[in-house]
């Protein structure tokens, strides 16, 4: 455990927490601290009060890049309906059968994706 300097007059750490983790969840909290190159405490410290932290983060604090593509993903079906719809509301032409479900279609399998993660 490092040492405050002799001169170091600032607040100490003196409170503890505990929080339960799964081993997994612990290994790969380590290991992400150590690729970040810093200790398993400081790194937790950093990722629980949202400072420097590293992007890499495990717990859900940030999604995997796998999962932000899907996420991207998401986001241009939900865009595609919404264009659908409003061509259907506005009465100028109704969206054919086959855009429909070729949207539907893409929407599903990137849910089954996403839930799979």
């Amino acid at each position: 455990m490092a040492r405050y300097k002799g001169d170091y007059n600032g607040e100490r750490r003196s409170e503890k927490m505990t929080v339960q983790l799964t081993p997994s969840e612990r290994a790969a909290l380590e290991k992400s601290a150590q690729r970040a190159g810093a200790p398993l405490s400081q790194y937790a410290r950093e990722l629980c009060l949202r400072r420097s932290a590293a992007a890499e983060v495990v717990a859900g604090t940030r999604r995997s890049p796998e999962a932000r593509a899907l996420m991207n993903q998401l986001t241009a079906v939900g865009n595609n309906l919404n264009q659908l719809a409003r061509v259907a509301n506005t009465g100028k032409a109704a969206p054919q059968y086959s855009e429909l479900k070729m949207t539907t279609d893409l929407l599903k399998v990137v849910l089954n994706h996403v839930l799979a993660l």
